[in-house]
């Protein structure tokens, strides 16, 4: 997974590819990100296609691995800061990507972060293509992982 696999044309192309999408989020997700805590917010129009993204800075707690608050209400304060946008463009999909410090993989993190994103989509009635994790050597999808494992 490297942006730099990406094809000239990926923003032509739908997010609903996870090998797509995964070197999307390489791309949008710079290291500084991953090092610094960030929640990015990319928006897509109703074929999935990308339109635009938002990179959300999170409390300076996440860089010393202990955020203050729970992962779902740092993702909620995240989303609804973004939500009022995306109700606008009726058909908007989203792709989300947690970008953090720490181990490539972090079930417990890392899972209720997607749940979170996941509930919190539902409720807004906004299609959800994908949650992401974006540490500095890997980037997969929590729950994906979780249920193939299963």
């Amino acid at each position: 997974m490297s942006f730099e696999n990406l094809p000239e044309t990926w923003s032509d192309q739908p997010l609903s590819d996870p090998a797509l999408t995964a070197d999307v989020v390489d791309l949008l997700v710079s290291l500084g990100d991953r090092q610094r805590g960030t929640f990015t917010v990319v928006i897509c129009d109703s074929d999935d296609r990308y339109q635009a993204a938002v990179a959300i800075d999170l409390p300076s707690e996440f860089r010393h691995l202990m955020p203050s608050l729970r992962p779902s209400e740092l993702c909620s304060t995240a989303l609804g800061a973004v939500m009022p946008a995306v109700h606008t463009a009726p058909g908007t999909s989203l792709l989300l990507a947690l970008g953090r410090p720490g181990p490539d993989f972090w079930p417990e993190l890392d899972n209720e972060w997607a749940e979170a994103a996941t509930h919190i989509c539902h409720a807004a009635g906004v299609r959800l293509i994908g949650f992401y994790i974006a540490s500095a050597n890997h980037i997969y999808q929590p729950l994906a992982a979780t249920h193939a494992a299963a």
